[in-house]
């Protein structure tokens, strides 16, 4: 009985500490995980709080902890796949206040519970645990940890999590930060374990828990407070140099519009004035044959003056050049090809995904959409590639006009290699390659298609660097779809 109360007393202490890191380590990356994984990472938390319960009698308590800390970051690779230097650097730096907060509730709750303890406990000596009142304490100090928490994310500065975590430089004081604190925590705990050092340990314990308090907050609010000052100097920046290549390509596009239209102007002028005088002279046969030819003609000089159009600069010569040699290449095939940018390309390829992957990602799937839009029979032939920050998080759409994706390839898409155009030849390592892409950053792919019409897009195709690993088919056709665990299906 008296080990089964410890045992107890232990598994309850653990378990609140280890939800609570899970929580915060969420909140600071602001990731929104499915009820699944929410359910598998509880499970998680109370395996590790009946371990730690246990622990005592196999092994040091003190090496628990950081045995624990690094299970859980392995544990957090598998479940939402960031990238391994955020999983180390967020989750040490919510193992770290998760403690600090532990103790703070413990404080709190040792100061309402003493005249309980008073009756049992002698002054200088260690606390002993195999006592049922200590399952009654260490179940409040779990629900005044589980409070603090969630209020800890509703200080206004707080609410949005701690975007340096994203910073190269974050594991390294996450390292050192979570190191301190469990050092400390296990320096208190010997001590309080000895008679003679009985007392020292609680002093101890008090002062470090109102030290360690103070620090964090100060430290979280300074490191937030230069973090908004870069972010708002670069977008500044940022911003500026934009609207100045804005309008120097408004005014080179508006002289080249001009020089265009002149020109096609000058070329056409006479040979409609010499149609019009032959009308009444020439075979209304013949005469609507020129028509034609002419109308063909103009055409064309349209569709070359389109493909040498401006494209808005990524500010990434490889990107753009990529972009350019498409824009090309459209133009031959008659398709209109418009490009969005949002954010910092720069950014995007140092922080958020291998520039070499943004490539290959960029090739795949406007390739892709020129086969479904030459396939199509819509009088809309149009592609437009949207690239950087939406919805708080960077990605890649290319929205396309062609025939739609086949129910089945949608199904096997990231189970089996398939290909979205067989009749062309393709292979399927395009789609293989993106969800090896997916896999490796935890972004997410979302499909949107609707009904073909002659004024919108038939389809969107998303690559998310949201640290959700999901496949989302937002579809009109949701009700072909059989439900399963690979997708999910928004109608």
């Amino acid at each position: 009985m008296v080990y089964i109360i410890f045992i107890i007393v232990h598994s309850i202490a653990m378990t609140s500490i280890m939800l609570s890191s899970f929580y915060i380590f969420m909140k600071s990356i602001q990731c929104d995980i499915t009820m699944f994984r929410k359910i598998t990472t509880i499970m998680w938390c109370l395996l590790l709080g009946v371990l730690y319960g246990v622990a005592p009698l196999l092994m040091p308590v003190f090496l628990f902890r950081p045995i624990a800390c690094a299970a859980s970051i392995i544990f957090i690779l598998f479940l939402i796949k960031p990238k391994l230097e955020v999983a180390v650097s967020a989750y040490l730096f919510s193992f770290g206040i998760s403690l600090s907060l532990y103790y703070v509730a413990t404080a709190l709750i040792s100061f309402f519970t003493m005249f309980l303890l008073s009756k049992e406990h002698t002054p200088g000596t260690p606390l002993d645990y195999n006592k049922p009142v200590y399952i009654l304490i260490h179940s409040l100090i779990f629900i005044v940890q589980i409070i603090l928490s969630f209020a800890f994310f509703r200080i206004r500065r707080f609410r949005k999590g701690f975007p340096f975590i994203f910073n190269k430089l974050a594991i390294v004081m996450a390292l050192f930060f979570t190191g301190i604190i469990l050092i400390l925590v296990t320096w208190v705990n010997m001590a309080s374990q000895s008679e003679k050092h009985a007392n020292i340990g609680y002093s101890l314990y008090l002062i470090g828990v109102l030290i360690g308090g103070i620090g964090i907050y100060i430290l979280i609010r300074r490191l937030i407070k230069v973090f908004q000052r870069k972010k708002v100097q670069q977008n500044a920046t940022e911003y500026f140099e934009k609207l100045w290549l804005e309008e120097k390509r408004d005014k080179e596009r508006a002289l080249e519009l001009i020089k265009n239209q002149s020109s096609i102007i000058h070329n056409f002028a006479d040979r409609i004035q010499s149609m019009e005088n032959s009308v009444l002279e020439q075979d209304s046969n013949i005469l609507l044959e020129d028509v034609r030819n002419l109308k063909k003609d103009l055409q064309n000089k349209m569709a070359t003056y389109k493909g040498n159009q401006i494209l808005p600069s990524t500010n990434n010569r490889i990107i753009d050049n990529l972009f350019e040699y498409f824009a090309k290449q459209f133009s031959e095939g008659n398709i209109d090809f418009n490009i969005m940018i949002n954010g910092s390309i720069k950014y995007m390829v140092d922080n958020v995904i291998e520039q070499s992957e943004l490539e290959t990602l960029i090739v795949n799937h406007l390739k892709d959409a020129q086969i479904a839009v030459n396939a199509s029979d819509n009088s809309l032939r149009r592609i437009t590639v949207a690239i950087g920050l939406s919805e708080g998080f960077y990605e890649f759409t290319v929205f396309d006009s062609g025939i739609p994706f086949e129910i089945d390839t949608l199904i096997q898409l990231g189970k089996n290699r398939i290909t979205t155009h067989a009749n062309t030849g393709g292979s399927g390592i395009g789609f293989e390659t993106t969800f090896n892409i997916l896999k490796e950053y935890g972004a997410s792919l979302i499909i949107n298609e609707q009904e073909q019409s002659k004024i919108d897009y038939s389809k969107s195709v998303s690559i998310r660097f949201d640290s959700k690993n999901q496949y989302v088919l937002k579809t009109y056709r949701s009700a072909d779809f059989p439900t399963s665990e690979r997708y999910v299906v928004v109608s």
